[in-house]
């Protein structure tokens, strides 16, 4: 059995980020996600570039390339789309 291209191509992130990543997408609601993963999701570069420590600053490119060539459409790329795969579409300020 073969795994989704997003599980086979988790390696290319930071260590410390593929659980994080990977639970976003099985999960959505019951991921915490930090500043710097919100706006990376988002598709908000310069609020990842802010809130992101050096590892995940220096990875930036590489969390692009992961999320365009691999994750769900549907799980990044706006603020709204962030809130659908949270389960919480709609909510003012979350």
């Amino acid at each position: 059995m073969t795994n989704a291209p997003w599980i086979e191509h988790l390696a290319m992130l930071p260590e410390d980020s593929r659980q994080r990543i990977r639970r976003y997408i099985e999960e959505g609601y019951g991921a915490s996600l930090s500043t710097f993963y919100r706006c990376l999701i988002a598709n908000d570069l310069i609020g990842a570039m802010q809130g992101g420590d050096e590892e995940n600053r220096a990875a930036l490119p590489t969390f692009v390339e992961y999320l365009t060539a691999y994750a769900p459409a549907d799980c990044y790329g706006s603020i709204e789309k962030l809130h659908a795969w949270r389960g919480i579409a709609g909510a003012a300020g979350a």
